[in-house]
């Protein structure tokens, strides 16, 4: 019995003993899990090891929520070590696909793996079961706050190869952490610590930890992506009021029928609606042509202009500029969709409706507008774009910079009435402005703690990035991340107050009371490589991002296409002054003595030739088009869909620009390097438009001339037009693009689905270089004289004429690709810091040839150094056959 007894004590004993332990070793867990670390420990952060069930994933996650693509960012980009496994990760609506991810699968064919729905909590927990086992674990709190520091921080969770959770409780993914044996945390948020725990506190303590790690793993950064995670949260609607007008429009092309018709209907149709106390106003507009069966065929459209109480322009669209019904290839509803925001500026507006019709004398449409109140104009025009930032930076081994105050618009604290952008409303400049400069503050700040120098040691700071320069991608639209302001005489709410660039984000020591000039350097230099990577929202932006990271991929899928070049010009303004020509029209037409006259050739066709031997000593197979051949498609059976008042002589005009003369736009999409100069604005260009449309000789019609401030002209250059309305259904390879057409870059204050660049990067084209407004002057002008010597010589000597303005950033931009194997924002950063040097003694004649002085015009030629601005990602290095032989 005492036996018994002693066993059973001991049993008891040992029993106590047992959940002694085990209370000593849950206290010590539980204190080891609230274990917060006060500094980063890079060594231990170094060591971390993993180990996954599957290398990276091609993955498509949903555009419902942000958190989705941050999340799965180490999915499908990782490192071990400094070796890079990389996999697309696209964004989608799983409604309706956008064609641009639909080609994008087209083009890179695997198995992806979808994520459609559930909360990032779940999302998170079933991405991690990607690894067996992981050291550490990245977790960020389920809210605004932690979204800001997660896009800046995610990077370092594909350096590591960890997991990312997101969450508002850990003991909700506990489970899971323990299932992969994490010992450390890196937490953004009020989470409690899990384990040995590393708490980020600011964006600010992120960077010096990313930069300390990536330049002891990767040796150096030269990437840096500029975001705005407020491009996450749309505006609230308070109220609305709803209006609808119907009517038919009189068509203002310059045709006999037409022209008979408007003098007794007038030009336009005009309604009128009410804008109520609010103190920010959106106004949405859809315009919809109901005659919309010749669209296709001739060209027609409809233009829009909105005037506000005090008569003047708050608003200019047209349905070229927008996204219309399609069958078949065949446009049925031509329609457009446009917004704007304004800030407190009640009262009657006015729209007006403008008809462009050629087979009928007058368009019928339907206008709808409805005018929110909005609790603030803050609205992105580019939305979850920031979304995408974690993955971009990462395979670029890079840092983001990524602040809600990035974004500008007028509201209540600064007090100005009107459109809310400074594109718009030009009182706003300097505000946007002083702005931009605390952007760029910070900006060389970070900048200095990558080179180790500091910000305040400017020149310093400037001689280390001209020698060392870095890539700088700006992932927002222009409200997120505002573009700088340059001054500029042409000013107009539909071409765009101002000289907006990026040129600033590349400029490490601008002058701050004088923008136009730097601290360092004789004339402005731009230290880094900038390009703004934009598109109609972040499941556009996916496909762009996938189509450069998988470029080598895709081009070798297309086979001979990577070989071929296009190069397409039209006719300018080159001839100042043409003998006996120039004087009797304007004197016949009542036009002024300094109006210039167009004429069908000159210094076009030697940019044209010029660049076009460029191309082919890199290797390129280069097609040329010039005038009517480089527009989109030629006319086809004319006389089908137009009567003889309507147009004169239909088979004359398929004769110049029929779709056997017609190439523009087939060489266009078959061609890996396009370079074009139009006549354009931001929603399109054409290159037949003095043949066609004529405001010079040969005439067509000359006396569009005389109405051309009523923008009166024969409008048949419509037809063969890039606009969005065709551009966005074109199918592009990842093609590199020079665009020299004024104001076709254009993006600030406007929908990016009515922006031109966004079109094309729908359509498939990885690199666009446009100029944001007009390029101040093409070319110098040519006498006769001029252009029969220039002839002579090529003939005779082979031998080119000089370019200037922007076909000579053109042609550099092209030979640092070619010559130097550049990526393209590197190329267009060179070709911008030779110019000046280059052109600043070069002196020309403005005006008409008897009345101009020969003076260098610097004014004009800093316009064209800071018009040109790059879209796509600047670290993006194209295929040259001359480089890959």
């Amino acid at each position: 019995m005492d036996r018994k007894k002693s066993v059973l004590l001991m049993v008891s004993l040992l029993l106590l003993l047992c959940l002694a332990i085990i209370i000593c070793v849950e206290k010590l867990e539980k204190r080891q899990e609230f274990d917060v670390e006060t500094e980063f420990d890079l060594e231990t952060i170094e060591k971390m090891q993993s180990q996954r069930l599957q290398n990276a994933i091609p993955i498509v996650v949903s555009k419902d929520d942000p958190f989705y693509a941050v999340i799965a960012t180490p999915i499908s980009l990782y490192y071990d070590g400094v070796k890079q496994y990389v996999q697309p990760l696209l964004v989608q609506d799983k409604k309706n696909p956008s064609l641009a991810i639909s080609r994008f699968k087209d083009l890179y064919p695997t198995s992806y793996r979808e994520i459609k729905t559930g909360s990032p909590e779940k999302v998170s927990i079933e991405l991690s079961k990607n690894w067996k086992t992981c050291d550490a674990a990245l977790i960020i709190e389920n809210s605004q706050k932690g979204y800001e520091m997660g896009i800046v921080v995610a990077p370092l969770a594909s350096y590591l190869n960890i997991p990312i959770f997101v969450t508002n409780d850990i003991e909700k993914i506990e489970t899971q952490l323990k299932k992969l044996g994490v010992k450390y945390t890196f937490i953004c948020g009020n989470l409690k610590p899990y384990r040995k725990t590393w708490r980020f506190e600011n964006i600010e303590e992120i960077n010096n930890l990313l930069i300390r790690f990536i330049n002891k793993r990767f040796g150096t950064i030269g990437y840096v992506t500029i975001t705005n995670p407020l491009d996450t949260k749309d505006v609230t609607v308070v109220d609305k009021v709803y209006f609808e007008f119907e009517g038919k429009a009189p068509s203002t092309v310059l045709l006999p029928a037409q022209t008979i018709h408007v003098l007794f209907k007038g030009f336009s149709k005009h309604h009128t609606f009410t804008i109520p106390n609010y103190k920010y106003a959106r106004i949405k507009i859809d315009l919809i042509n109901k005659d919309s069966e010749h669209v296709s065929e001739l060209g027609d459209e409809i233009m829009l202009i909105i005037k506000d109480p005090d008569g003047k322009t708050c608003m200019y669209t047209s349905t070229q500029a927008g996204l219309p019904e399609i069958q078949n290839g065949d446009i049925v509803v031509d329609r457009v969709h446009s917004e704007i925001i304004i800030h407190d500026k009640p009262g009657h507006y006015t729209a007006q409706v403008i008809g462009k019709c050629f087979s009928k004398n007058e368009g019928e449409y339907r206008l709808e507008i409805m005018v929110e109140e909005i609790d603030g104009p803050r609205q992105p025009l580019m939305k979850n774009l920031s979304s995408l930032s974690p993955y971009l930076t990462a395979y670029h081994k890079g840092i983001v910079l990524a602040n809600s105050s990035f974004a500008f618009v007028g509201d209540e604290t600064i007090g100005i009435k009107g459109i809310v952008y400074p594109s718009g409303n030009k009182q706003l400049i300097t505000y946007c402005n002083k702005h931009v400069w605390k952007v760029h503050g910070q900006l060389n700040e970070l900048l200095g703690k990558i080179a180790g120098i500091s910000s305040n040691n400017l020149e310093l700071l400037q001689e280390y990035y001209a020698e060392n320069p870095i890539h700088i991608g700006i992932l927002g639209d222009t409200t997120m991340i505002p573009m700088f302001y340059y001054s500029n005489d042409e000013q107009s709410v539909i071409k765009g107050f101002g000289f907006p660039s990026d040129f600033i984000y590349g400029n490490i020591d601008p002058k701050y009371d004088d923008s136009e000039n730097d601290t360092f350097t004789k004339h402005p230099f731009m230290e880094n490589a900038v390009g703004r990577i934009i598109s109609w929202d972040v499941e556009d932006c996916s496909a762009l991002i996938a189509r450069t990271l998988f470029y080598d991929a895709i081009i070798e899928k297309l086979g001979s296409w990577k070989d071929n070049a296009t190069v397409q010009t039209c006719a300018s303004i080159e001839s100042r002054y043409l003998p006996v020509i120039t004087p009797v029209l304007n004197a016949v037409m009542g036009l002024q003595e300094e109006e210039p006259t167009k004429w069908p050739t000159g210094e076009t066709i030697f940019v044209n030739l010029k660049l076009s031997e460029n191309m082919k000593k890199a290797g390129y197979n280069t097609r040329s088009t010039f005038l009517t051949a480089s527009q989109r498609e030629g006319f086809k059976d004319l006389a089908k869909y137009t009567r003889r008042s309507q147009i004169l002589f239909p088979r004359f005009i398929e004769m110049i620009s029929g779709e056997q003369i017609v190439k523009g736009g087939e060489y266009q999409q078959n061609s890996n390097f396009i370079y074009v100069m139009g006549h354009g604005i931001y929603y399109l260009y054409e290159t037949g438009d003095l043949l066609v449309d004529t405001r010079g000789f040969p005439p067509i019609s000359w006396f569009s001339r005389l109405f051309s401030p009523k923008g009166i002209r024969s409008g048949l250059s419509m037809h063969g037009a890039y606009s969005i309305r065709h551009v966005e259904n074109m199918k592009f390879g990842p093609s590199t693009m020079f665009l020299q057409s004024c104001i076709t870059g254009r993006i600030d204050g406007l929908l990016p689905e009515n922006c031109l660049t966004a079109a094309y990067f729908h359509a498939g084209v990885n690199t666009v270089v446009a100029p944001t407004r007009h390029q101040g002057i093409i070319f110098p002008g040519w006498t006769t004289r001029d252009f029969i010597k220039a002839f002579l010589q090529y003939c005779i000597r082979r031998e080119f004429p000089d370019l200037h303005f922007g076909s000579l950033i053109a042609e550099d931009f092209i030979l640092n690709l070619i010559d130097n194997n550049k990526t393209v924002g590197m190329a267009l950063r060179n070709a911008k810091n030779i110019y000046l040097p280059k052109e600043a003694d070069f002196s020309f004649k403005l005006g008409p040839l008897f009345k101009s002085r020969e003076t260098k015009h610097i004014s004009i030629k800093m316009q064209c150094h800071r018009v040109f601005n790059l879209y796509g990602d600047p670290a993006f290095n194209p295929y040259q056959p001359i480089n890959e032989s």
